[in-house]
């Protein structure tokens, strides 16, 4: 069976079951109500007879006359508003008075006291009550009987009310279950119809609900953002793929063209072939440099990086980064400077750390100019250790700023401005703070300053810890 029809089954049987037993017990409420009410009646009857007989007795001398006072009484009752009830008022044995019932086939009087004391016969529902004469002393039973036939007749119909209603309503309750399956289950349908057009190549359609529609919707809606960030993954793909083919293809392309001038002139001297092996070298370490950076990215995205995770020193990486650094500075008559450097203990893996690092001050070489100053700052902020680099580079254009840290991505610089670089550096060292559970962020960038930050959490001893840190300022010294 489908959902809908499992959903409509068990919404039908459960609200015929409470209709059922509603009905079962109104039956039964109504039938004893009705039952209730003529056994009041009787009682009622059965009590102002009492109460007849009682003054018509004490307001006469004999017995006789106030019995025979009393069947008037009787008569009177049968002729007024008691037309449809038997009243026999008796002595023992002996029939006193008695009031019938016309037209009805029934007489109290030809029962004998076992049985008029029965409640139910014939048809009939009999009450019987009893006084006592203290004047002449006898005791006196009265027996008030009324036909069940109304009753049983307004118990019929309803019986058939309730025969008829209860099929009706449960014809409506499956009918209604039915719609309210199909309504709730529609974001259902329009997802599986989403999820058959969706393909690798396009990732484009959305299910069609909103926070209103329940759970359903809240499938729905996540659903959507799965798709939202699958969507956002091949599109990531799709760029990083086409990236990386121009990149590799620039270098592959350059030493295949050297390759093939030196290897189709027959007249080229060792020097030009050196030349062109030279371009090839550069070519290949170049892409080398590349794919060796993509399986970097690669690994970090597949959460397969491995990280050495171990108490450091950050000091010690900054200053081994920074040493690396000033050979490249150097050679563009740069300024290096350390400003602050103080012991920061922090649980890393040293290698990255530096690495990180080392990519920041290689970049703020490459855009200062020649001359320039850069200047590398360690200091601890809200138990976080905070390295800034900082250049008086030419600044980054604010239509850059935004996707400086995307891959491949290579701000559009004159011909004499541009700097070698795959555009893969900032993305790996975001990538290296961000699995230190740190950030890596663009602090400030404007003509003749430049400054970015690395973050990560530090890591504080006990007091009592003693330990000499072999790279530490009075170590140096």
């Amino acid at each position: 069976m489908s959902i809908r029809a499992r959903l409509t089954v068990s919404f039908t049987a459960l609200f015929g079951a409470i209709v059922i037993a509603l009905s079962v017990a109104a039956y039964v409420l109504l039938s004893a109500d009705a039952y209730s009410r003529l056994d009041g009646a009787l009682k009622v009857a059965t009590g102002a007879t009492a109460m007849s007989a009682e003054h018509e007795l004490n307001e006469h001398r004999t017995q006789l006359a106030g019995e025979n006072d009393l069947q008037s009484v009787l008569d009177e009752f049968g002729t007024g508003a008691l037309t449809d009830t038997q009243i026999l008022v008796r002595a023992g044995d002996r029939n006193v008075a008695y009031s019938p019932t016309p037209n009805l086939g029934f007489d109290l009087r030809a029962l004998p006291s076992q049985r008029l004391k029965a409640g139910k016969v014939n048809g009939f529902r009999i009450v019987s009550g009893a006084f006592r004469s203290l004047k002449f002393n006898t005791a006196y039973q009265i027996y008030s009987a009324r036909s069940t036939a109304p009753v049983l007749a307004r118990i019929e119909r309803i019986r058939f009310a309730l025969l008829f209603a209860v099929p009706v309503g449960l014809a409506l309750a499956a009918l209604a279950g039915y719609l309210l399956a199909d309504k709730s289950l529609h974001p259902l349908q329009e997802l599986a119809q989403t999820v058959d057009s969706v393909t690798s190549s396009d990732l484009s359609a959305r299910v069609n609900v909103s926070a209103k529609d329940g759970e359903i919707g809240a499938l729905g809606l996540r659903f959507n953002s799965l798709l939202d960030r699958l969507e956002q993954t091949f599109n990531v793909q799709r760029q990083f793929m086409a990236d990386a083919s121009h990149q590799i293809k620039t270098p592959v392309t350059v030493a295949l063209s050297a390759a093939q001038v030196a290897g189709h002139n027959s007249k080229a001297d060792l020097h030009e072939c050196k030349d062109s092996l030279q371009i090839i070298e550069n070519q290949m370490l170049q892409l080398g440099k590349t794919v060796e950076d993509m399986l970097f990215l690669s690994q970090a995205d597949t959460a397969s990086l491995k990280i050495e995770r171990k108490e450091m020193y950050l000091d010690d990486a900054i200053s081994d980064a920074a040493r690396a650094a000033k050979t490249l500075a150097r050679n563009k008559r740069q300024t290096l400077k350390i400003v602050s450097l103080p012991e920061a203990e922090c649980m890393g893996d040293p290698d990255l750390l530096k690495q990180a690092v080392l990519i920041l001050l290689e970049n703020s070489v490459k855009f200062t100019p020649v001359g320039g100053t850069i200047e590398v700052a360690l200091l601890e902020r809200e138990k976080h250790w905070v390295c800034s680099v900082t250049d008086d580079g030419p600044g980054i254009s604010p239509a850059a700023q935004s996707r400086i840290f995307e891959r491949f991505f290579r701000e559009n610089l004159p011909v004499h401005e541009r700097v070698a670089g795959a555009g893969l550096g900032l993305a790996i060292a975001k990538s290296i703070m961000e699995s230190h559970r740190g950030t890596l962020t663009l602090v400030e960038t404007r003509p003749g300053r430049t400054t970015f930050e690395t973050v990560i959490p530090a890591l504080f001893r006990d007091a009592s810890f003693t330990g000499v840190h072999a790279n530490s300022l009075s170590v140096r010294i």
